[in-house]
């Protein structure tokens, strides 16, 4: 009987994995009682009534992760399926698409030339807002995430003035992000508006952008249109300094979020400047001492069941993997090891910081070194397969239980790139620490081991102010998450500062070590 079951089980997820497109599917592909089975053993998940989405049994009941790693999916197909070419997403959505916006977005807006106008509401707290307005469907669109969006110059030239005033990150990324100002300058004589054009003019101008603003102004003049260039920021000063074209929109988010964010971490450790190291060789024994908590606290935050006599073990070379099968079956000692190689590699080049080397320079020569050393024994093993150390990841990822979006795989050379020219250039050890720390989990380069190199990261940097070793306490990673989550999604970076600099002050030496 149970023979019979499984063989159910299983024919019934064949045909649903055949009639489902990217995972999500109509209650219509099914039989009732396909349906029936996958529903009672936890493949299908009801996004709202006759339409689902196929999920694995072991993801937990109320947990976001999967709904936000198949938001644009459910939405292309949705869209797809209920209006096929005659929809088109909004122009601050559209805007949201082309600029690289880093979360899933509370609601989504588009237009349509049919059906009304409705609100298609989702999974934890998201929604659709539907309305019929054929009449400015544009004539020509873009697929970003498998959703038809306007093209960015359009889109541009749609938004109000209060956008500049409101999104400036958005409206100045978006305006940099434009391939040719010809795009922007045939919608404004399109449109015959110099109030458009004089908006654009002076928006670029407040960029520091003169060769842009002098083309759309010259266009604009010679069709006829009396310019009155206008500045529709309310900032001083751009976000974005240096070049005024963007090699990616995911660069010019993580530059403008770096340069935002300097100053609450300033004021924050005001009273805590930075400190030259009288004696490197002490510091690194300090590092030493504290390499058992920082195991125990770092591989616990992610998961892992790692017990200080086990580190013990491994950092003693008692650990035998290859002469002990049960040794050989555990992978969390396994990650442990891969931790130490990871830890000593990384000592090194703190005492390579202590002697004067930029740590933005070495941190960036040497992560990868870092990442390989974590999972190189898990390879040996065969968990792994050896492409898994190639370095950057080639997929998508998702973080759990985060509305956050790391940038897509195709956009992370870029992306890290910038983030070590920004380590480099910055002149402050303490925001170097906090800031590289959480922008390396935003950018999420790996597949794995994001948590545990951004905090090493972390603490290169900080032994560049003479700070010490900062280790994250595992009892406290409610507080931990919610303050990269609180830096990711509301731009805030005070909470996971005041939670850094709450960790800094623990006294290692004082606290038992956990058998």
């Amino acid at each position: 009987m149970a023979e019979i079951h499984h063989s159910r089980l299983a024919d019934a997820l064949d045909r649903a994995v055949k009639a489902a497109p990217k995972q999500v599917l109509q209650s219509a592909a099914l039989s009732r009682s396909d349906r029936e089975i996958l529903l009672d053993r936890g493949y299908l998940q009801e996004v709202f009534k006759g339409w689902y989405l196929l999920r694995k049994p072991t993801d937990k009941a109320g947990d976001s992760t999967a709904w936000y790693a198949t938001f644009w999916d459910f939405l292309s197909v949705y869209m797809d399926e209920r209006f096929g070419v005659d929809y088109c997403l909004s122009a601050s959505s559209s805007i949201d698409a082309h600029t690289g916006a880093n979360m899933i977005p509370s609601q989504v807006i588009a237009m349509t030339a049919h059906g009304g106008k409705m609100v298609l509401t989702l999974p934890h707290n998201t929604s659709i807002l539907v309305y019929q307005d054929e009449k400015n469907l544009p004539d020509s669109v873009e697929v970003v995430n498998g959703v038809r969006v306007m093209p960015l110059a359009l889109a541009l030239c749609r938004m109000p003035p209060s956008f500049f005033e409101n999104q400036p990150m958005n409206a100045e990324i978006a305006l940099r992000a434009v391939k040719s100002v010809d795009d922007l300058a045939r919608v404004f004589l399109e449109m015959n508006s110099p109030t458009l054009a004089g908006r654009l003019v002076g928006a670029y101008e407040f960029l520091e952008d003169k060769e842009r603003a002098t083309q759309l102004a010259r266009t604009a003049q010679a069709a006829g249109m009396i310019l009155d260039p206008v500045n529709p920021f309310t900032r001083k000063t751009p976000i974005l300094t240096g070049s005024p074209r963007l090699i990616s929109p995911y660069v010019g988010r993580i530059q403008a979020l770096f340069g935002t964010m300097r100053g609450p971490i300033l004021e924050l450790f005001k009273d805590m400047p930075a400190q030259h190291v009288p004696d490197p060789k002490q510091y690194l024994q300090n590092i030493d001492a504290v390499y058992e908590h920082d195991a125990y606290n770092s591989l616990s935050i992610e998961g892992y069941r790692v017990t200080h006599e086990l580190i013990a073990k491994i950092r003693a070379g008692t650990w035998d993997p290859d002469g002990d099968p049960k040794d050989k079956q555990q992978r969390d000692a396994m990650a442990a090891k891969g931790y130490l190689a990871a830890f000593q590699l990384v000592q090194k080049d703190v005492k390579r910081v202590l002697e004067g080397e930029s740590a933005g320079g070495v941190a960036r020569k040497d992560y990868q070194d870092w990442y390989r050393a974590l999972f190189s024994e898990t390879v040996r093993a065969g968990l792994l397969q050896p492409a898994d150390l190639a370095g950057h990841r080639n997929m998508p990822v998702y973080i759990r239980a985060s509305r956050h979006v790391p940038p897509p795989y195709t956009a992370l050379s870029d992306a890290m790139s910038a983030l070590f020219d920004l380590l480099e250039s910055e002149d402050n050890a303490i925001v170097r620490a906090i800031l590289g720390h959480w922008l390396f989990g935003f950018i999420h380069p790996f597949n794995d081991g994001n948590g545990r190199i951004a905090r090493f990261l972390m603490n290169v940097m900080m032994a560049s102010g003479g700070y010490p070793w900062t280790i994250v306490r595992t009892e406290r990673r409610s507080q931990y998450l919610a303050g990269l989550e609180a830096a990711s999604v509301e731009h805030n970076i005070l909470p996971f500062a005041t939670f850094i600099q709450e960790e800094m002050t623990v006294d290692w030496n004082k606290e038992p070590a956990r058998r």
